[in-house]
């Protein structure tokens, strides 16, 4: 729906830069609420991000374990990364790049699922999901990111859920795809 066309439309008035950082920045807008009174909006504005659920030919999905700093834990999430700004709009090479520089693999067979926003009360960041399978290991693996530290693990959907109850598979988007491999798993059957 358009702007235009909603009643809840917040017009912005001022914005002003907070921050401007590497992944992301932050705005400080003032808006108009529906009612005509002003309040004051705080956003992040990223640049999005791509995540893939890799699936390996022996029916188990790829994860890779890292050091979460926000959550002080460990986690085990799917591959992701975010989209640089001098990417251009084709995902499926940021997936594709991605997969080789944290899992060494590459695929012909890459799907897009889905895509949806991260955290829409605070954020702009959209998160494209594609599913890959036909995994082959690339032949020069692109290095990690310099402050990119992590271990790559298979796990079957038992496992997955085991992790997710134990809170080490604890973000969006990896519970998202474990929820979409118990619904393909489902209507196999």
């Amino acid at each position: 729906m358009s702007k235009e066309d909603s009643k809840y439309y917040e017009e912005i008035v001022a914005k002003k830069r907070m921050f401007g950082g590497k992944i992301f920045d932050v705005d400080v807008e003032q808006v108009v609420l529906p009612n005509g009174i002003p309040d004051i909006r705080e956003v992040v504005q990223h640049h999005g991000a791509v995540a893939i659920i890799p699936f390996t030919n022996d029916g188990k999905m790829i994860f890779v374990r890292q050091w979460r700093t926000p959550l002080e834990q460990e986690t085990l999430e799917i591959p992701a990364g975010k989209i640089d700004s001098d990417e251009g709009s084709d995902l499926k090479e940021v997936a594709l790049r991605e997969m080789d520089e944290e899992l060494g693999l590459t695929t012909d067979n890459l799907e897009k699922v889905t895509a949806f926003f991260a955290s829409p009360g605070y954020s702009n960041e959209k998160l494209t999901v594609f599913k890959a399978t036909d995994l082959k290991k690339v032949e020069f693996k692109r290095p990690l990111d310099p402050d990119e530290f992590l271990n790559v693990e298979e796990l079957t959907l038992s496992e997955a859920k085991e992790q997710i109850d134990k809170g080490v598979i604890c973000d969006s988007k990896s519970i998202y795809a474990v929820t979409y491999w118990e619904l393909m798993e489902a209507k196999e059957k």
